[in-house]
């Protein structure tokens, strides 16, 4: 005797209707809504499940848990804010002028992208990724270039390889990006952010 799927009818014609791969970028545009909404930690796999109409069990063909899923959409967000501090950067000659550049589109980034910001902002995540790992070890290095080699303090293994000119350039945009994105400086636009964060970030050509 034939077993009985488990499945609604729905449902079934969801997974279907998902066959060819569009079912992992529906999931991550879920996620994504849901971070926008809710937070990280709202990101469930059976919400997400119910949101996109497919059974509990759909997402786990593409995604063996909610870590996963979450890693994948960081690793998006790190390509996406990547190609905007590169475009920004390559519109200038001089590399410290290039470097302010890549600082002001990752602060217009977060704004205009709070979503991936958030997820991009979780230690966990960036931790259960090589890719952003290694992207992270190339940007600081194109920032020691600029900066200077000199070294920050014995504070932690973790600081000890980093300079102090890339740890201070990272406070600095991520600070700012995150003051911003929380509204501890009230409503900005991207507009507005932009020329702040070009303004801030003028002090990380001073005395570094």
């Amino acid at each position: 005797m034939a077993r009985r799927s488990s499945k609604t009818e729905p449902e079934r014609k969801a997974d279907d209707a998902y066959h060819h791969g569009q079912l992992r970028t529906a999931l991550l545009q879920a996620a994504l809504e849901t971070i926008a909404a809710r937070g990280v930690d709202a990101v469930k796999m059976n919400e997400l499940a119910r949101r996109t109409g497919v059974s509990v069990a759909a997402p786990f063909r593409h995604f063996p848990n909610r870590q996963a899923l979450l890693v994948a959409l960081a690793e998006d967000a790190a390509q996406r804010v990547q190609a905007r501090m590169e475009a920004a950067a390559h519109a200038h000659e001089d590399p410290t002028e290039a470097h302010r550049a890549r600082g002001v589109a990752y602060v217009r980034f977060a704004v205009e992208e709070p979503a991936y910001f958030a997820v991009l902002s979780r230690a966990e995540v960036i931790a259960a990724s090589p890719v952003l790992q290694r992207m992270s070890a190339m940007n600081i290095e194109a920032m020691d270039v600029i900066l200077g080699r000199r070294r920050g303090g014995e504070a932690t293994p973790t600081l000890v390889r980093r300079t102090s000119g890339a740890l201070a350039a990272q406070a600095l945009t991520f600070g700012l990006a995150r003051m911003i994105v929380e509204g501890l400086l009230g409503d900005i636009t991207p507009e507005q952010a932009e020329r702040l964060a070009y303004e801030v970030t003028g002090v990380l050509g001073e005395g570094l």
